[in-house]
């Protein structure tokens, strides 16, 4: 709670904080005058080669367990830019858990400010974001520090924030207008791709491409990209509003907003990091039920099933989708046991390979 309490009064000002510690030593400058920025960062802290094509710069601790990252986006994350805070708020508690959200600036460049805590295998991060509007570009700074080291960390990455200069001309600012022009097929999809990623599913989902053009659908005078989301117990449309960028489900009749029908209908099933078994209960097919929900336990996923069919059952396998701290899969986890007989229980160990996990749910459990 305390630090919680802490990390809330940081960020309780209106602006990024320009009067912090100046024991900080920033003796490296990064500059991009493409993308109009600059900022000043340790001397031992290394760049790394940017992980998507979204990233234009990322730099690190000699340890690694502090990061920053600046990214020029076409999404709209957690609805960050077009949510009130309770929308927002509850978006982020779906894998993380929310600590603030603010309006500040950067300079005179208008800034939206997030704080959540994630919580992984490998321990648990604070992640700082920051997004801005330049004419029809949106970036975002990504901010993140282990919590253990917060006392070390979150000082210095403080500091670099209040270096970070924005260089572009201030009549370039669009402030948050350019987030409700049309865009792109291209773009609705990772528009979409990044609501999926920073949501739960009880089983590994993913979107089709769609035909690319754009569609009316009845009971909306709106213009909408299309795409089916596959992999639950049927193929949903789901629409995408060329000018506001929202995001929609075509399930009866008419258009209805997405998160609320996710909360709803998918939700109360997608969370296997629920040890309390709210909504979901312990079946999970004809074929078993938990003992033991899935969690981690140092550096592993495990859990206990048990076989409630009336035979026995071979080749079980439990896979896991894994997350980093922004919601990107980045990899499985899986574990398999030759033959489970009826009415035994199996405890399963599901090993993590990669450090930067910081989440996880099922995908799936096979068995003959």
């Amino acid at each position: 709670m305390t630090v919680i309490l802490i990390l809330g009064s940081a960020c309780s000002s209106d602006k990024v904080n320009r009067n912090a510690s100046n024991s900080i030593q920033l003796s490296q400058t990064y500059k991009n005058e493409a993308e109009g920025f600059v900022f000043k960062y340790p001397q031992e802290w290394q760049t790394k080669e940017s992980a998507t094509m979204t990233e234009i710069i990322k730099i690190q601790s000699p340890d690694g367990n502090a990061k920053l990252s600046v990214m020029k986006i076409v999404t709209n994350p957690f609805g960050i830019l077009t949510e009130d805070q309770a929308a927002v708020e509850n978006t982020v508690n779906q894998m993380h858990k929310f600590i603030a959200l603010r309006d500040t600036k950067l300079g005179e460049i208008p800034v939206r400010e997030l704080v959540y805590q994630t919580s992984g295998l490998k321990g648990d991060d604070i992640s700082k974001n920051y997004w801005y509007v330049l004419e029809r570009d949106v970036y975002q700074i990504i901010c993140s520090f282990k919590m253990s080291e917060r006392e070390r960390y979150e000082p210095m990455m403080n500091a670099i924030m209040e270096s970070y200069t924005i260089t572009r001309s201030a009549n370039d600012l669009n402030k948050t207008s350019s987030i409700n022009s049309a865009l792109t097929a291209r773009e609705a999809k990772e528009l979409l791709q990044n609501w999926v990623d920073t949501h739960q599913f009880p089983a590994s989902v993913s979107i089709t491409d769609g035909d690319g053009n754009t569609h009316k659908r009845s009971g909306s005078d709106a213009e909408y990209y299309v795409f089916q989301l596959q992999g639950l117990h049927r193929i949903y449309d789901i629409l995408v509003d060329t000018k506001t960028r929202e995001l929609f489900v075509h399930d009866t009749g008419k258009p209805e907003a997405l998160e609320p029908w996710y909360q709803k209908y998918i939700a109360p099933y997608a969370n296997t990091n629920d040890n309390n078994n709210k909504g979901t209960g312990n079946f999970i097919d004809k074929n078993f039920e938990w003992v033991e929900k899935p969690r981690a336990n140092n550096g592993n996923i495990i859990g206990k099933i048990k076989n409630i069919s009336s035979g026995d059952r071979r080749k079980i396998s439990v896979t896991f989708l894994l997350y980093d701290y922004q919601g990107n899969q980045i990899g499985t986890a899986i574990d398999i046991n030759p033959m489970l007989k009826s009415g035994t229980v199996w405890s399963f160990t599901a090993q993590v390979q990669n450090a930067k996990v910081t989440n996880f749910e099922l995908a799936e459990i096979n068995s003959q």
